[in-house]
């Protein structure tokens, strides 16, 4: 490798790392206001909950959900898009991906992508659409908890576009930009935001290495608004006291705004086995939050290689996350993960079907699908 790309690259890890603090700051991952959780997350609490468009946390792609989500630096294939964009420069072939993922109570996780390989494969561009359901969700009010009688529906969304561009054979970077619409009964809220990374490959004592950068979910506030915050406001409660004798006046009721989820990722994969049949891929990851404390992922994956044309895959992972305490029971196994996939070469077209299982503590756990498509 150039002397000059060395320097680059170094100077590149450097600014990334010292900037982490100050962007932290920007987001709010560290102080704030304990009585306005949209001020900032109050140091060594968990903020789950105090941003808005949250949806966006949900881990996408089977694959990188059995591996724990350390997958910045291991994401080679088409859910680049959602881990780390420069991933997207491994690609080789074109791609389209779908996955589904069944969350507690009835709420389903839906996420599409395709991605194309363009200039001989050093520039990688790509789209994806994601849509969080609720479904219909009986209202209730506190005169009556069991329910009105009348229902409701809410849902969100995120729709963009990402890059990717090999800058040499060890480094490549990646760009998203995608907007991010929530919508619950009618009244709705909208951001813009971006997901940057890098990733570089290097080979050490024979050993296949990754390092990652990633920076998610950088963007505008959100706050709700829509016709149906309109309220009407009486004379007699605009002047207390007096008989103004006039008609009442349309008000607006004003929501306050809430920063989105944002990240910085820092993740290492190493491929510590690498036979004819049988591959191991390891996989570290560090994330900073401005929802939540520092989380820390592992994850693995083993691979065997059928024949020529199909190969099968077993993979198991853990996210260690600080904001529950106190666990008991079943309840610590939250974070665990497990899963397997298939890949199978016919022709020209490689066909990919992927499953995870993840627990999710004292909520449960979910059940994530996939199937992709390269040719």
């Amino acid at each position: 490798m150039p002397a000059k790309f060395k320097i680059t690259l170094s100077l590149i890890a450097f600014l990334l790392l010292h900037a982490a603090e100050p962007l932290g700051a920007a987001v709010g991952f560290y102080g704030g206001s304990a009585a306005n959780p949209g001020a900032g997350r109050v140091e060594g609490l968990s903020g789950v909950g105090t941003r808005a468009a949250e949806f966006l946390t949900i881990p996408v792609g089977p694959r990188a959900v059995a591996m724990g989500g350390a997958y910045a630096a291991t994401a080679d294939e088409i859910t680049s898009i959602y881990w780390n964009p420069a991933g997207l420069g491994f690609l080789k072939e074109r791609e389209v991906f779908l996955t589904v993922v069944e969350r507690p109570l009835d709420i389903r996780y839906t996420y599409g992508a395709v991605a194309v390989p363009v200039l001989e494969n050093r520039l990688v561009l790509g789209a994806f659409l994601s849509v969080l359901n609720s479904g219909e969700q009986e209202i209730t009010t506190e005169a009556q908890p069991e329910g009105t009688g009348a229902y409701y529906s809410a849902y969100s969304l995120s729709a963009g576009g990402a890059v990717a561009y090999n800058f040499s054979d060890r480094f490549s970077a990646g760009l998203v930009v995608k907007n991010v619409h929530e919508d619950i009964f009618g009244i709705t809220q909208d951001a813009v935001a971006f997901d940057m990374g890098t990733n570089y490959h290097e080979e050490v004592m024979g050993i296949p290495l990754r390092l990652a950068f990633a920076v998610t979910n950088l963007g505008t506030n959100m706050s709700f608004g829509g016709d149906k915050l309109e309220v009407g406001v009486p004379p007699e409660d605009i002047y207390p006291g007096m008989d103004v004798g006039r008609l009442e006046r349309r008000a607006r009721r004003q929501t306050s705004a809430y920063g989105l989820p944002t990240s910085f990722h820092i993740s290492a994969s190493a491929s510590v086995l690498n036979r004819d049949r049988q591959h191991l891929l390891t996989a570290i990851q560090v994330a900073e939050n401005s929802n939540q404390p520092i989380c820390v992922s592992l994850g693995a994956e083993f691979t065997h290689v059928i024949n020529s044309k199909s190969s099968a895959s077993f993979r198991a992972g853990w996210r260690f996350q600080q904001d529950e305490i106190e666990l008991t029971s079943d309840d610590r196994l939250r974070g665990l993960s497990i899963g397997g996939g298939y890949i199978y070469r016919l022709y020209r077209l490689t066909i990919r079907a992927d499953y995870a299982y993840r627990d999710l503590g004292i909520i449960g756990g979910n059940h994530a699908y996939s199937l992709s498509f390269s040719f």
